[in-house]
Protein backbone atom coordinates (compact mmCIF):
# COMPACT_ATOMS: atom_id res chain seq x y z
CA UNK A 1 0.00 0.00 0.00
CA UNK A 2 1.26 3.45 -0.90
CA UNK A 3 0.22 6.69 0.79
CA UNK A 4 0.89 10.17 -0.60
CA UNK A 5 2.22 12.54 2.08
CA UNK A 6 2.42 16.35 1.84
CA UNK A 7 4.72 18.39 4.08
CA UNK A 8 2.64 21.55 4.64
CA UNK A 9 5.65 23.45 5.93
CA UNK A 10 7.32 23.07 2.53
CA UNK A 11 4.22 23.25 0.29
CA UNK A 12 3.96 26.49 -1.69
CA UNK A 13 0.42 25.83 -2.94
CA UNK A 14 1.34 25.74 -6.62
CA UNK A 15 -1.16 22.94 -7.35
CA UNK A 16 1.13 21.04 -9.69
CA UNK A 17 0.50 17.79 -7.80
CA UNK A 18 -3.27 18.21 -8.16
CA UNK A 19 -2.88 18.38 -11.93
CA UNK A 20 -0.29 15.60 -12.15
CA UNK A 21 -2.02 12.90 -10.11
CA UNK A 22 -3.83 10.36 -12.34
CA UNK A 23 -5.98 9.07 -9.47
CA UNK A 24 -6.79 12.49 -7.96
CA UNK A 25 -5.26 12.03 -4.49
CA UNK A 26 -4.79 15.76 -3.99
CA UNK A 27 -6.95 18.83 -3.59
CA UNK A 28 -6.20 22.36 -2.51
CA UNK A 29 -7.12 23.42 1.03
CA UNK A 30 -6.27 26.75 2.66
CA UNK A 31 -3.93 27.54 -0.22
CA UNK A 32 -1.91 24.33 0.11
CA UNK A 33 -2.06 20.82 -1.26
CA UNK A 34 -3.87 18.22 0.82
CA UNK A 35 -3.62 14.50 0.09
CA UNK A 36 -7.34 14.10 0.82
CA UNK A 37 -7.48 10.69 -0.84
CA UNK A 38 -3.92 9.58 -0.03
CA UNK A 39 -4.81 5.90 0.02
CA UNK A 40 -5.69 6.08 -3.70
CA UNK A 41 -1.96 6.50 -4.41
CA UNK A 42 -0.58 4.09 -7.02
CA UNK A 43 3.07 5.17 -6.64
CA UNK A 44 3.28 6.57 -10.17
CA UNK A 45 5.86 9.13 -8.99
CA UNK A 46 4.23 12.09 -10.73
CA UNK A 47 3.61 14.20 -7.62
CA UNK A 48 7.13 14.23 -6.13
CA UNK A 49 8.54 14.73 -9.61
CA UNK A 50 6.49 17.86 -10.35
CA UNK A 51 6.68 19.41 -6.87
CA UNK A 52 9.09 22.36 -7.05
CA UNK A 53 9.26 22.58 -3.24
CA UNK A 54 10.11 18.90 -2.66
CA UNK A 55 7.12 18.77 -0.32
CA UNK A 56 5.64 15.42 -1.35
CA UNK A 57 6.72 11.92 -0.47
CA UNK A 58 5.27 8.48 -0.90
CA UNK A 59 4.97 6.37 2.24
CA UNK A 60 4.92 2.61 2.02
CA UNK A 61 2.88 0.97 4.71
CA UNK A 62 0.61 -1.80 5.80
CA UNK A 63 -1.59 -2.19 8.84
CA UNK A 64 -1.24 1.41 9.98
CA UNK A 65 2.54 1.42 9.89
CA UNK A 66 4.32 3.45 7.23
CA UNK A 67 7.86 4.29 6.26
CA UNK A 68 8.59 7.28 4.10
CA UNK A 69 10.76 6.85 1.05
Amino acid sequence: MFIAVVNWDKCTGCGDCVDACPVKCFEMSDGKSLAQRAVYCIDCGNCPEVCPADAIGIAVGWGGLATRR
